[in-house]
C-alpha cells in the first residue's frame, strides 16, 4: 500500500498531491532497482541473484536517514543542512562513478545523469559541504 488514509486539511487537492508525492517515491525507486539490476545484469549477475541485494540497501535507507539528524526534515524546513556526515561533493562523486560505470556497460544514463545534476548544481550554487538535503533548493527552482 502507498501511504495510509488519514486528514491532511480542507484542501482535498493536497490527499492528491501527497499521493502524487508518493508515487514519485515509488516511481523513482523502481526505476533506480530496474537500473542497478540492468548494471549488474552487464556482468552477468542475474537478476534473481541481484535484488536480494539491492533490497537490502532499500530497506536500510530509513535506517541510514535517520542516523543522519534527530529530524531531517525539520532541519530542511530551517533551512539548515550540516555536512557532518556527508557532503554535496562526496555524493557528487558517487554520482559520477554510478555514471561511469553505466556509461562503460552500456546501458540508459537518464536516472544516473538526473541525480548526478542535483549534485553537480549544488556545488555549482557553492553549497559542496553542505549536507545532500541541499540539493532540494536546487529541485525546488530549477533553471
Amino acid at each position: 500500500m502507498i501511504g495510509a488514509p488519514r486528514y491532511l486539511g480542507e484542501d482535498p487537492g493536497l490527499a492528491q498531491l501527497m499521493y502524487q508525492a508518493q508515487l514519485d517515491v515509488f516511481l523513482t525507486s523502481l526505476s533506480s532497482l530496474m537500473h542497478a539490476t540492468a548494471l549488474l545484469g552487464t556482468a552477468g549477475v542475474t537478476a534473481a541473484e541481484a535484488l536480494p541485494e539491492l533490497l537490502q540497501t532499500v530497506r536500510g535507507i530509513p535506517e541510514m536517514l535517520e542516523a543522519g539528524a534527530e529530524n531531517f526534515g525539520a532541519d530542511i524546513d530551517a533551512g539548515k543542512h550540516p555536512g557532518d556526515l556527508s557532503t554535496i561533493t562526496m555524493m557528487a562523486a558517487t554520482a559520477e562513478h554510478i555514471v561511469g560505470a553505466s556509461e562503460a556497460a552500456g546501458i540508459d544514463l537518464a536516472l544516473p545523469r538526473a541525480v548526478q545534476a542535483h549534485y553537480l548544481r549544488a556545488i555549482e550554487d557553492g553549497n559542496g559541504g553542505d549536507n545532500w538535503t541541499r540539493i532540494i533548493d536546487g529541485i525546488r527552482k530549477p533553471r
